[in-house]
């Protein structure tokens, strides 16, 4: 990890992606296909919340349990799927303690956590590929409208 302003440069863009797609009468299913088309990787947890390349928070309660089950019978299933949904069911205890910093899990508990990606990964050089993200400080917004729901 020798370029951390560029990771931290790119996770920025991959926000300011998400944040930009219009969501207001659309389905979550059209907000994935905008992000497949813009090339973001993403996840929807058993919980229903989306996750996005670098496995990043996007949107706590993005979908419904029962219809993230639908999406998610669509989809092939990422390398670390236990992992998201272990943080998925454990967010928010997780978020008060570690809001701001990045985390690594390893075999579902958090093994190392720091304000900075480089120092985080120096913590973790004996985990065989530790699962790393950004516990984001603030609110997880992502607001959709449609057929009269909020999802």
């Amino acid at each position: 990890m020798t370029n951390s302003t560029g990771a931290h440069e790119e996770v920025e863009t991959l926000r300011t992606i998400v944040s930009s797609i219009s969501t207001s009468a659309r389905s979550p299913e059209e907000d994935l296909r905008d992000l497949n088309n813009f090339g973001i990787n993403w996840y929807i947890t058993e919980e229903g919340t989306l996750m996005i390349r670098y496995w990043q928070v996007a949107a706590g309660g993005f979908v419904s349990p029962e219809r993230a089950a639908t999406i998610r019978s669509n989809v092939p299933f990422p390398e670390q799927i236990d992992e998201l949904d272990w943080l998925s069911k454990n967010f928010q205890t997780i978020r008060n303690r570690y809001a701001g910093q990045w985390i690594a899990l390893y075999a579902n508990r958090i093994v190392a956590a720091s304000p900075n990606l480089p120092d985080l990964m120096n913590q973790v050089v004996e985990f065989d590929r530790p699962f790393v993200t950004f516990i984001p400080p603030g609110p997880l917004v992502w607001t959709s409208t449609y057929a009269g729901q909020n999802f």
